[in-house]
């Protein structure tokens, strides 16, 4: 197959974007909320999302265990979807102890046929009850609108899973429909950044 070289209009678009993807993974590459620090996810972070992905009570809720070899693709594809977009979910930790408590963040994916941006987000059963989900969905929908500039966001969780359903709404999530992802029934809502915008201004 033959390649052309992009023409220099194309590789002074594709180097500007570069360039935006490097800013945004700066500003976003850590972040604190009152009780934690976001990291951007390295393969350094891999145990961690073993051990998390090893929990049955946990990934009870974010659609059953998984594999070693399940977690490596997971955290490589992770950290691809930094290196192409310039965002993406963080590891997060204990912004007192160090420990590692979960991950959320920012990214692209694809539900209910049509390709999204979501915010998402997992905690170790130690770490529930505290408001941390709440944390870095706040987090991620400010990432998403003040520093990415989208128009919306979605997030989706398990039919069964109330306490998701009651973070998303928290934050300011709508419910739009009922999807099948992974082949499980989801619920996914959406937020606009008007709506977010208009609600912050109250």
């Amino acid at each position: 197959m033959i390649r052309f070289p992009p023409s220099s209009t194309t590789r002074r678009s594709l180097e500007a974007n570069a360039e935006v993807d490097a800013a945004w993974a700066a500003v976003l590459g850590s972040v604190r909320t009152a009780q934690l620090l976001l990291q951007r996810i390295t393969l350094s972070d891999l145990p961690d999302i073993e051990r998390m992905h090893d929990d049955a009570q946990g990934m009870a809720t974010l659609g059953g265990l998984r594999s070693a070899a399940q977690s490596r693709r997971s955290i490589d594809a992770w950290i691809a979807h930094w290196d192409e977009h310039g965002f993406g979910l963080w590891i997060a930790r204990d912004a007192e102890t160090g420990a590692f408590a979960g991950r959320g963040g920012v990214q692209h994916t694809v539900v209910g046929g049509r390709a999204e941006v979501e915010i998402a987000y997992g905690f170790l059963p130690a770490f529930w009850g505290r408001g941390l989900a709440t944390e870095v969905a706040a987090a991620s929908v400010r990432a998403g609108f003040e520093t990415l500039g989208l128009a919306d966001l979605v997030c989706f969780t398990l039919a069964a899973n109330r306490a998701s359903q009651h973070v998303m709404q928290k934050v300011g999530f709508k419910f739009e429909r009922e999807v099948q992802h992974a082949s499980l029934p989801h619920l996914l809502y959406r937020l606009a950044a008007t709506e977010w915008r208009n609600a912050a201004r109250r």
